[in-house]
């Protein structure tokens, strides 16, 4: 058989998609069959060391401006081209997309949420409507779906009117890096290169109104107020972005209105490399979001041993199981009863970081990229 792989997000390897590509691809070279042919479309080169019967196609359009055009071009136009020439019988696609096939190249597209279908905010532009409207039709006309989670699977039958018989669910895994035990020494070096000293409490990823940051820092507030916990800061991790688009929170300014600016720390983009770091060492790891579709970072926390709380919404108890405490993200006096909770309660720290390893060995990729290959 023929297969075509749609990697296009190999470039990306910091984002959530990235690092779902990267795990598959990864697998696949170290188990594949030689049965096959697979074939890679990427838009940059990627560092993998291939078998022989592996085969990189790179390719982009003339509008090379990395926006909405050209992306576009690329999954709409350029690759379905790229699968028809390379005589694939299947293609899978590591993520939703406007790519509509000819019925003879079977496609299997990987679906990792609807999140404009939930917060309709998101598409706050003529060019996202039209993205989202291309991709939503290739969703409907693909062979099969896969998703990462059941929450996500149900939201698709709903959203999309999709059968549940054509969805199938799959649960990624994280990176190894993140199992891996370090010395102290390294750890403190990473640590203190993004100017972290002392007790903290951690938080990674995106700033848009959905993560619920205003959220997270009304909660440590009142943890500080209530709690006894005077000598721990809050760590917030990721790109600020508020300053280009209303969907973000300009958590800097929130810090200030609520008087604990002193006591959070925005350290900005953090490197994939350096992320187990700052998972190990945290007093607690918090996810305050309102949906996900999955959520790869209590995993990441969980694996590294990081006690964790986040919300019990959405995909998120299918990750954390009974390995992690869960709170109302809309009610921050109970999310700082749970930080203040685990934060004076080293028994109870040292239960989670344990229960929490337990729960992440529990995803693999292999069992994630066997879901694309079952008939």
């Amino acid at each position: 058989m023929r297969i075509g792989i749609n990697a296009s997000f190999l470039r990306k390897p910091d984002t959530g998609i990235g690092q779902v590509t990267r795990g598959f691809i990864s697998e696949i070279v170290k188990n594949h069959s030689d049965q096959n042919e697979y074939f890679f479309y990427l838009e940059d080169a990627i560092d993998f060391k291939l078998p022989k019967n592996f085969h990189k196609r790179i390719f982009l359009p003339v509008w090379k401006r990395d926006d909405l055009i050209r992306k576009i071009w690329w999954e709409k136009f350029l690759l379905p081209k790229y699968v028809k020439r390379d005589q694939c019988d299947m293609l899978i696609s590591l993520y939703q997309c406007p790519t509509f096939l000819p019925k003879n190249i079977r496609h299997k597209m990987l679906v990792h949420d609807l999140i404009p279908k939930i917060f309709p905010d998101y598409l706050d532009n003529s060019r996202k409507k039209f993205y989202f409207f291309l991709t939503q039709k290739a969703i409907q006309h693909a062979d099969e779906i896969i998703t990462v989670s059941e929450w996500s699977k149900k939201d698709i039958h709903k959203f999309l009117d999709i059968p549940l018989g054509k969805i199938k669910t799959a649960y990624p895994s994280i990176g190894e890096e993140f199992f891996e035990k370090s010395s102290s020494e390294k750890d403190n070096q990473i640590i203190e290169k993004y100017g972290i000293f002392g007790r903290y409490v951690f938080y990674i990823g995106g700033f848009d109104f959905r993560k619920n940051v205003p959220g997270l820092l009304e909660a440590f507030a009142r943890l500080l107020e209530n709690y006894e916990v005077s000598d721990i800061k809050l760590v917030l991790g990721g790109e600020a972005k508020s300053q280009f688009s209303k969907l973000f929170t300009d958590a800097k300014k929130e810090a200030e209105k609520l008087g604990i600016a002193d006591k959070v720390s925005l350290i900005g983009f953090v490197k994939q490399k350096d992320l187990p770091a700052l998972y190990r060492n945290c007093e607690l790891f918090v996810l305050p979001s309102l949906y996900e579709g999955f959520g790869l970072m209590p995993l990441e926390a969980m694996a590294s041993g990081a006690p964790t709380a986040i919300s019990k919404n959405s995909s998120l108890p299918e990750v954390g199981g009974d390995a992690v405490l869960y709170f109302n993200p809309h009610d921050t006096d109970e999310m700082a009863r749970v930080m203040g909770k685990v934060l004076r309660n080293n028994k109870l720290r040292l239960r989670l970081a344990e229960k929490g390893v337990g729960r992440a060995k529990k995803f693999s990729w292999k069992s994630f990229v066997e879901k694309f290959f079952e008939k």
